[in-house]
């Protein structure tokens, strides 16, 4: 368990998660307890695909910095089986929305969702939380 990070932790995290600037999903966990992880996720232009569904957990998602278009819903296209979660390519059929900083987004267990379009650089504190699928 981690209970708390300090601004100079979180502002570290995200200064290391640029510098690396890796193409996909960075990931840094800010705070911890049980089956709560917040992370701190930072993707740039020209992340891969990254449709998924968590089968049984909710997502909190707050936009730090920059922004994209996110789609959720619809029907996830190839997907691929990971024990908790489906990944997949891409989303038929779901809805666009612009999200930028100082967003809040609460996405409900087992819905599609994808970050398209990133705008500079995405960088989000997600809460992924255990609960039965809706």
């Amino acid at each position: 368990a981690k209970l708390f990070a300090n601004a100079a932790e979180a502002d570290a995290a995200l200064a290391k998660l640029r510098a690396e600037h890796k193409p996909g999903n960075n990931v840094a966990v800010l705070v911890s307890v049980g089956p709560y992880p917040a992370q701190l996720e930072y993707r740039i232009p020209g992340s891969p695909p990254s449709a998924s569904v968590h089968k049984a957990q909710a997502e909190f998602i707050y936009i730090l910095a920059g922004g994209c278009t996110l789609i959720t819903g619809g029907t996830l296209e190839n997907p691929k089986d990971n024990g908790a979660n489906l990944a997949g390519s891409g989303i038929t059929g779901g809805v666009p929305r612009k999200v930028a900083k100082g967003d809040y987004i609460m996405v409900p267990p087992n819905t599609p969702h994808q970050y398209a379009d990133i705008q500079g650089e995405l960088a989000m504190v997600t809460l992924h939380m255990p609960m039965a699928a809706q």
